[in-house]
């Protein structure tokens, strides 16, 4: 008998230990459950921390290219300069918008404003860039009024970047010789049919 009480109290030391073995395995998955979290975080915060430095790290080569690019353009003598800001504005047309200025052509050409403003200054052509800027809508003028001869000379104004009509007929005159209104006439009379 003796011997079944020692049993019996075993198994009851048993059980309690089998207990606190189960609240210990339950705690132990909880901790692990929390660790697997916390690294999941740590590991996307070192993913973004990675993705920031790649975006930095691109930033700066493209701040470098832009800058090795504006040390070379403002390298180009003035014939070949202009000669690209020519190409790059018959391409896209870009000076037919009204708001197209000086910073701008820099951008769209890839140097300083500074630069631009040297080249027209020495220019014997045109005096400053807004002169040539002048002189590209009155070309595309022209070519509207005699395109489009549905057009009123407004809208060929307008179309060529000019806002004030005013400004663009005293601009046209001083440029042609003629009114956009007189010029248009010559190209209708001038028609070969």
């Amino acid at each position: 008998m003796h011997h079944q009480i020692n049993t019996y109290m075993n198994n009851k030391d048993y059980e309690a230990r089998i207990q606190e073995l189960e609240a210990e395995v339950k705690m132990l998955r909880e901790d692990n459950l929390k660790l697997m979290n916390r690294n999941m975080q740590l590991g996307q915060m070192v993913d973004a921390y990675y993705d920031v430095r790649r975006r930095i790290q691109m930033m700066k080569e493209l701040v470098i290219r832009h800058q090795e690019l504006l040390k070379h353009a403002d390298l180009r003598d003035d014939d070949e300069l202009m000669a690209v800001i020519e190409t790059h504005l018959e391409e896209n047309l870009s000076y037919t918008n009204p708001d197209f200025g000086l910073k701008e052509l820099a951008e769209l050409v890839g140097t300083t404003q500074t630069r631009i403003v040297e080249l027209f200054r020495r220019s014997t052509l045109h005096k400053s860039l807004d002169d040539y800027l002048d002189y590209l809508r009155i070309l595309r003028s022209m070519f509207l009024l005699q395109t489009q001869p549905s057009w009123s000379i407004a809208a060929c104004a307008q179309e060529a970047g000019f806002t004030v009509i005013r400004s663009f007929n005293r601009k046209f005159q001083d440029a042609i010789g003629m009114t956009p209104h007189e010029f248009r006439l010559l190209c209708e009379s001038n028609k070969i049919e």
